[in-house]
C-alpha cells in the first residue's frame, strides 16, 4: 500500500542493462528517454526468449515479464508476506488513482477457479493465446462506485499463474471494452512460459526502474506503527483526503493497541486502531449500532454520522492474533441512505493495520502523526 503520495516512476526495464527507457519507442536497442508518458509502450519480446526457466523466480522478475506484456507506468510496487503465500511468489503494480494488477504464481487452487466460474463472478471463458489456454473471470461493476474486476489464470507445470486487474469500470464481456490492461494483454501475460516459481536466469537479472529494494521482495518487513497506520490511509481512495493526524486514545482497546484519527477537511474523523489483545466485549456489536456478519470474528455496525468496522484474525503460523478496529465519524448523516460506500472505505482501511508492514511504508509514516 504505497502508491499515494509519490512522483511517478519511469517503468524502464533494464534487462541485464540493455532495455529501452519508457519515454523512448521500446526496442531493447534504444535507452533513450524523453517525456514520461502516463501510459508506457509495452517492450518487444523475442520470441526465442518464451520459454521456461529453471531459476528461482524473483518479484522483480515477475515484473519485467509483466511490463513487457501490459501498457502502464507504475508508480509503485508491493507484495512480500501480507499479499502472498510462502509458497507463491509475486507482486503488486499500482499506479493512477486506485488502478492495481496483481501477479502471481504459486501452487493451483482449483477451489478458487471454481468460485470465479460459478459462485459469484458476473462471467468466465477460456481464451486461447499462442503460447496457452487461460481462464477469465470477471466481476461488473456496480451503482456504489464499485468498478468490477478482471481476473486471468492459467495452470501450467503443475501450478498457477494469476493476474487480477482493478480499476476501469467493466461494464460488460472485458473482450469488448477498451480497456488500459486488456484481456489479451493478461492471457498473453499468464501464459508467458518464463512467468513462474521458476524463471529464466536472463528475467532474474532484469531491474525494473522504482522498484524498491525491500518490502514488495517480502524483505524488509517491519512491524506496525501508528505513523504506517496513517501512511496506508492516506493511499486509500477513501481517506486520501485526511488532513492531519493525531494518536487514538486506546485506553479501552486492550493492552499493546495502538492507532491513529485522522481529521477530513469537512470536519469528520478516521479512527485505526490495532488491538493485538481486544477486549471480547469490543469484538461484538455495541448495541447504539445496528450490525451485520457475526459477533465471532467482527461486525459492521452504523447509526446516523457513524460507522465502525472490527476483525479479529486468529494466530495463523508466524502472525499473531491481533484486531483491527476502524470507525468513521461524520459531521451530520451520511449522505443517502446507502452505507456501502462507506463500508466498502472501512473495509479497505482494515488492510492498513495488519501486524507487520513494508519498511518504505513505515518511514513515510514517521512525520505523519502529531
Amino acid at each position: 500500500m504505497e502508491h499515494r503520495g509519490m512522483a511517478l516512476l519511469a517503468a524502464t526495464l533494464l534487462l541485464a542493462g540493455t532495455l529501452a527507457g519508457c519515454g523512448s519507442s521500446a526496442s531493447e536497442a534504444d535507452d533513450g528517454t524523453g517525456e514520461e508518458p502516463t501510459v508506457a509502450p509495452s517492450v518487444s519480446i523475442d520470441p526465442a526468449d518464451l520459454k521456461p526457466g529453471n531459476r528461482p523466480a524473483t518479484p522483480e522478475a515477475l515484473a519485467a515479464i509483466t511490463l513487457q506484456h501490459v501498457r502502464v507506468v507504475p508508480e509503485a510496487f508491493e507484495g512480500g508476506d501480507l499479499y502472498f503465500e510462502q509458497d507463491e511468489v509475486g507482486t503488486v503494480l499500482r499506479w493512477g488513482a486506485d488502478h492495481s494488477l496483481e501477479v502471481k504464481a504459486g501452487a493451483v487452487d482449483d477451489d478458487l477457479l471454481s468460485t470465479w466460474c460459478q459462485d459469484g463472478m458476473s462471467g468466465c471463458v477460456e481464451v486461447k493465446s499462442e503460447t496457452g489456454t487461460a481462464t477469465v473471470a470477471w466481476d461488473l461493476a456496480t451503482d456504489d462506485g464499485t468498478p468490477g474486476q478482471l481476473m486471468v489464470s492459467h495452470k501450467a507445470g503443475g501450478e498457477e499463474r494469476r493476474a487480477a486487474y482493478v480499476g476501469e469500470k467493466i461494464t460488460e464481456d472485458p473482450r469488448k471494452l477498451d480497456l488500459q490492461v486488456s484481456v489479451d494483454d493478461l492471457v498473453a501475460l499468464v501464459t508467458d512460459p518464463r512467468l513462474g516459481t521458476k524463471t529464466t536466469t536472463k528475467m532474474t537479472k532484469a531491474q525494473v526502474s522504482g522498484f524498491p529494494t525491500e518490502g514488495a521482495n517480502g524483505a524488509g518487513e517491519v512491524a506496525l506503527t501508528a505513523g504506517a497506520i496513517a501512511a496506508g490511509l492516506l493511499e486509500t481512495k477513501a481517506y486520501a483526503d485526511i488532513d492531519s493526524f493525531e494518536m487514538a486514545d486506546v485506553s479501552g482497546y486492550g493492552k499493546g493497541a495502538f492507532g491513529v484519527v485522522g481529521t477530513t477537511p469537512g470536519g469528520g474523523t478516521v479512527t485505526a486502531v490495532h488491538a493485538p489483545n481486544l477486549p471480547a466485549g469490543k469484538q461484538k456489536c455495541p448495541t447504539t449500532l445496528t450490525c451485520s456478519k457475526g459477533d465471532t470474528d467482527g461486525y459492521d455496525g452504523w447509526t446516523e454520522g457513524s460507522a465502525e468496522t472490527v476483525r479479529c484474525h486468529e494466530a495463523e503460523g508466524e502472525l499473531p492474533a491481533f484486531c483491527a478496529v476502524v470507525r468513521q465519524q461524520a459531521p451530520a448523516p451520511f449522505p443517502g441512505d446507502d452505507l456501502d460506500p462507506v463500508l466498502s472505505g472501512l473495509e479497505v482501511a482494515l488492510e492498513t493495520l495488519w501486524p507487520t508492514v513494508a519498511a518504505e511504508t513505515a518511514r513515510r509514516g514517521e512525520s505523519l502523526v502529531g
